[in-house]
């Protein structure tokens, strides 16, 4: 049985911020995540405990990254915005409950070398699991490697060699966010990969290729992802972080299929 969440920044964007809680609920999912927030840390608590659902996952801010910029994760000379963008994140996932803290990618800026920027972003994270809700466990972090056909300089793009530098370097304090997307859309097999990584994996996000669409929509066999999450021994959440081709609703055709 899948733990189902789903992104309220992708999905339900036919409601206002605070009612897309309920509205996923109503839909069938148990867990919302929150990519941006567009409410205060109080607002956000009141809507997930009036709809029963609870709040998975946060981002912490990833600076401009949306906008053309390198980001902040593993950015030289950004060492300070990422440390406040990911307490400040930390803060509001102790507030509303969150158990999952994505740290946010990075660019490889021209001017720099990738190895600059590794060094860059193990120091970054370094200094921010220091926080109490790291320290005290009521938060995970995790890594996310993009893929390297939507963003061909992002710092991390394979899931090995990521999988291997938390390892090595944090010793499980940092968890992988296992994004199926991004793993097929870089042109590896989620199938494959699962077994390899799994005692890694703190999430999972779920779209279909290539464009990024409700399962069904493209060429993974979600049948199999999902039987494959189910019947591993991962009790984590399983999360919906798709773009609907038009109403919210009429895309949960797959949803259905999991009853």
């Amino acid at each position: 049985m899948l733990r189902l969440s789903t992104s309220i920044n992708f999905l339900f964007g036919e409601h206002a911020f605070t009612e897309r809680f309920a509205a996923a609920r109503e839909a069938g999912f148990s867990g919302v995540e929150i990519q941006f927030l567009e409410a205060s840390d109080s607002e956000v608590a009141r809507a997930a405990s009036d709809a029963g659902v609870e709040v998975v996952l946060l981002n912490a801010s990833m600076g401009d990254l949306l906008g053309g910029g390198p980001g902040l994760s593993g950015v030289p000379g950004r060492e300070q915005e990422f440390a406040d963008a990911v307490f400040a994140a930390a803060d509001t996932a102790l507030a509303v409950g969150a158990e999952i803290l994505h740290l946010g990618p990075s660019l490889v800026p021209a001017d720099e070398s990738r190895e600059r920027c590794l060094a860059t972003y193990l120091g970054n994270v370094n200094r921010v699991l220091r926080h109490d809700a790291f320290t005290s466990g009521r938060v995970t972090p995790v890594l996310e490697p993009m893929n390297s056909a939507d963003m061909p300089t992002a710092l991390f793009t394979d899931y090995r060699e990521a999988a291997e530098l938390l390892q090595r370097e944090f010793g499980g304090l940092v968890g992988l966010q296992y994004d199926i997307y991004h793993i097929e859309k870089g042109g590896a097999s989620a199938a494959q990969l699962w077994p390899q990584l799994r005692q890694q994996i703190r999430h999972v996000q779920f779209s279909d290729v290539p464009d990024r669409g409700a399962p069904g929509t493209g060429s993974l066999d979600f049948p199999g992802l999902f039987k494959m999450i189910a019947d591993s021994d991962y009790g984590g959440w399983t999360g919906a972080e798709y773009f609907p081709a038009g109403a919210t609703l009429d895309s949960l055709g797959w949803l259905g299929e999991l009853a």
